[in-house]
């Protein structure tokens, strides 16, 4: 009976220690080929080994996992490649936008942009654009909706710190009970399902806060604040330490805080920190100048906004606007082009498609035109006798009191001067007169 050969031990292990190798260095095909070579072995072996059959099924399947996660790792990386790649294009495309945004910003705030014809509102402008390259705290006060806000926008863009943050809080609507969490901030865990936020004041640091209404604050919150001023720091709710944080204030309300002051509604040190420069807004009704300007801008806004096309006031709408007092400034006038802009069925706006307040200032001021006028006119007339009597007398003292000879020089007849000195004459003059005869100390 014949023997079986010996199995090729050596070919085989050199084989697998290659395949090993050719794994480690991730060269997967050059170790498919290997495998290849070690069931040409095998093959050649009577009745072909099953064990080592076995093996190479176990080290095919092992290369196809491998080979499988290295492509699914690769794809993976790729993905991650081109992810980062769209990051950073975004990155990129945000920051773009963020310095337009920001460019944009300057230009709208810019002293130049802001509309104000009056010699107030250009002093007050003035001032906004001299201080805006300071850091110092500015008041600004005035009426509801003198656009308050609006100027403290102008001091930050226009000023060194218009790259920082302008952080506009209403100090009416912050309750007291969250004053300290929303200004100063709060730590993790102060409560349950508490996250760590960063408070107002220090979202503003390197920037510009802009503390609205703040007549209305509280008296301590106005302490918190003066703290905030005096230190130049924060203590978030349930912080351990300070934080220090670089603000610009600029404040602004609509009440008379020096009245507050005496009354002890507001803090006496408080209000010397917060007005170290003063801007005081003046109503819209005291720089009428501006009323068709600001008009002219909202219509031109509104009538694109809603696709209106190019719009104009007629000639009585705009004296209509001109002649209405606008107890709510320039917000109110705002409100009305809009409601104008909305309502009128032609692209001129006639007076009968403004609010029934404003038509009814025109009715008034036509109603007392005539009559102020009729005063105007009479008075003019009573002047004019006046000036003709002094006239008259002045050449009746030339003529030494003879009338027909002052009347031959006035152009005019004996009787017609009579009945102009008529007024002012005594009783009996004209009788004394007409005879014609000289008296002494008469007058002819």
């Amino acid at each position: 009976m014949p023997q079986p050969s010996p199995l090729p031990t050596p070919d085989l292990t050199a084989h697998l220690a290659r395949f090993a190798a050719l794994i480690s260095d991730a060269a997967y095909e050059a170790a498919s080929d290997e495998v290849l070579a070690c069931r040409r072995l095998l093959d050649k072996i009577p009745g072909r080994p099953k064990a080592q059959g076995e093996l190479l099924d176990r080290f095919e399947q092992m290369l196809a996992y491998v080979r499988d996660r290295e492509k699914l790792l690769e794809e993976a990386v790729d993905r991650l490649d081109n992810s980062h790649g769209e990051l950073r294009r975004i990155e990129k495309q945000l920051k773009i936008e963020n310095a337009a945004l920001k460019s944009q910003l300057r230009q709208n705030f810019s002293p130049s942009r802001v509309i104000g014809a009056s010699p107030r509102m250009a002093k007050v402008l003035q001032l906004a654009q001299r201080v805006a390259e300071t850091t110092v705290n500015v008041l600004i006060t005035g009426e509801t909706g003198t656009g308050k806000e609006m100027v403290a926008k102008v001091v930050h863009y226009s000023g060194r710190r218009r790259h920082g943050p302008f952080m506009a809080v209403n100090c009416t609507a912050v309750p007291e009970t969250l004053f300290e969490s929303e200004f100063f901030g709060i730590e993790k865990g102060v409560a349950t399902g508490v996250e760590k936020r960063k408070g107002i004041i220090e979202g503003a640091s390197g920037g510009t806060l802009f503390l609205d209404e703040i007549g209305d604050m509280t008296e301590a919150s106005q302490a918190k604040i003066l703290r905030v001023l005096e230190l130049g720091e924060v203590v978030p709710v349930g912080g351990r330490g300070p934080q220090h944080v670089d603000i610009r204030l600029v404040s602004a309300t609509n009440r008379d805080l020096k009245q507050d002051l005496e009354l002890g509604r507001f803090r006496r040190d408080l209000y010397y920190r917060i007005k170290v420069v003063h801007l005081d807004l003046p109503p819209l009704r005291e720089r009428t100048d501006d009323i068709p300007l600001l008009a002219e801008n909202f219509l031109a806004g509104f009538s694109r906004n809603m696709g209106r096309g190019r719009m104009t006031f007629s000639k009585r709408a705009r004296e209509a606007l001109m002649h209405y007092p606008w107890p709510g400034n320039i917000r109110e006038l705002e409100n009305e082009v809009e409601r104008a802009v909305a309502l009128a069925y032609t692209d001129t706006i006639h007076v009968e498609d403004l609010s029934r307040e404003v038509r009814h200032s025109l009715e008034r001021v036509v109603a007392v035109v005539p009559v102020a006028g009729a005063v105007a006119q009479k008075a003019e007339v009573g002047r004019l006798k006046e000036l003709e009597r002094e006239a008259i007398e002045t050449c009746l003292a030339e003529c030494g009191g003879n009338r027909t000879r002052a009347a031959k020089l006035l152009g005019i007849s004996r009787e017609s001067l009579r009945r102009k000195l008529k007024p002012q004459d005594a009783p009996g003059d004209d009788e004394a007169d007409d005879s014609g005869h000289e008296g002494e100390g008469g007058v002819r």
